[in-house]
């Protein structure tokens, strides 16, 4: 009985316990919401200040007016980070004079200062914040203070690190791919194109030695730099990559002959169809289906004894799509009224008619 009874006394004590602690927490809460509502204001006035600062006239050398108020209060590391996520994201918005005048409000207030810290602390999210502010405020004088981390252990500091370089200096901040030996994610890869294509382009070197780099996910970013930018003088070296050992280049090299390719390209690629994986069969295909004529239809009509009904479907529909001639040899071939072939041929015929 008396067991029941400190139980039961336990258990009244703990939830007075949370009451008091949740009610505690909730008027903290409530009272910080208020503090970071004042914050907001106080910095979004700043901002507009800021952004319209050469419109009042105002001499260039002129600082944009901060109040005493907002000086004492960036002191409170909290407030200033709230300042600094704010001023970033704003410069990352803005351009011409406005992006200037947000540039020089950040300079003014010394919050580099506290970037360079964040990446002297050596912990790997803080470096990383650091990184990405330097580079959104475009401070070249910091580049050789954040280039050597292009190739830093950790991820998300190289990561930040490849951004803010090309932030810096566009195209040519590319060299980093020079020298990094870890690999480039697909999600990085995916960054480092959107980055680039706000960029102004200009008549980049380099994509030939990074086709032959060791770094295989280097040589895939190179495709795809070729790709995307028309790089036709390399169409050799893209070849020499379907030699490549790593499935993945020779993949990203099929994707990039369907865009740069010869007139005798789609004979490279069916050459390449015995000797490949699967799913590089199929990108063969589809890239012969494209770019093909009608002297690959032997090649291909040979192809059609496959049992995979997938391989047999990539190959109809790359026969029906290069001439009626490829239609008249399906509608030949022995299967062809019989399944699955028939009723393959039906589903193209239906798709070429859409």
């Amino acid at each position: 009985m008396i067991f029941f009874q400190a139980l039961l006394l336990f258990f009244f004590g703990a939830a007075v316990f949370l009451i008091f602690f949740m009610t505690a927490y909730l008027l903290i809460r409530k009272k910080w919401r208020k503090k970071y509502a004042k914050w907001d204001s106080m910095i979004d006035l700043l901002l507009r200040k800021a952004i319209f600062f050469n419109e009042s006239g105002s001499s260039a050398d002129q600082p944009i007016p901060v109040t005493p108020r907002l000086r004492v209060n960036l002191e409170n590391s909290r407030f200033r980070a709230q300042l600094t996520k704010k001023i970033t994201a704003a410069k990352k918005n803005m351009s011409g004079q406005a992006g200037q005048n947000i540039k020089k409000l950040y300079l003014q207030l010394d919050l580099d200062t506290h970037a360079i810290k964040l990446i002297e602390t050596g912990k790997w999210h803080l470096m990383a914040v650091g990184i990405q502010q330097i580079g959104t405020m475009e401070l070249k004088e910091h580049l050789a203070r954040i280039y050597r981390f292009t190739n830093n252990k950790n991820e998300l500091v190289r990561a930040e690190a490849q951004l803010a370089v090309l932030n810096l200096f566009g195209f040519e901040g590319l060299r980093f791919l020079d020298v990094i030996t870890y690999q480039l994610s697909e999600w990085q890869q995916m960054k480092l194109l959107k980055e680039l294509s706000v960029i102004p382009h200009v008549n980049l070197t380099g994509i030939d030695k990074w086709l032959k780099s060791e770094n295989a996910s280097v040589v895939v970013f190179a495709l795809k730099l070729a790709r995307n930018y028309h790089h036709f003088e390399l169409y050799q070296e893209i070849v020499a990559c379907l030699e490549h050992l790593e499935s993945s280049v020779r993949t990203q090299a099929i994707y990039t002959l369907t865009e740069i390719y010869s007139e005798d390209t789609s004979k490279k690629l069916l050459d390449r169809v015995p000797l490949e994986e699967y799913n590089n069969q199929l990108a063969i295909l589809k890239a012969v289906k494209k770019i093909g004529d009608e002297a690959d239809l032997p090649r291909l009509q040979g192809l059609l004894n496959t049992e995979d009904l997938e391989m047999k479907l990539s190959v109809v529909r790359a026969m029906a799509s290069l001439s009626q001639s490829g239609m008249d040899l399906l509608m030949a071939w022995p299967q062809s009224q019989s399944y699955p072939l028939k009723e393959i041929i039906t589903q193209v015929k239906s798709e070429i008619r859409v």
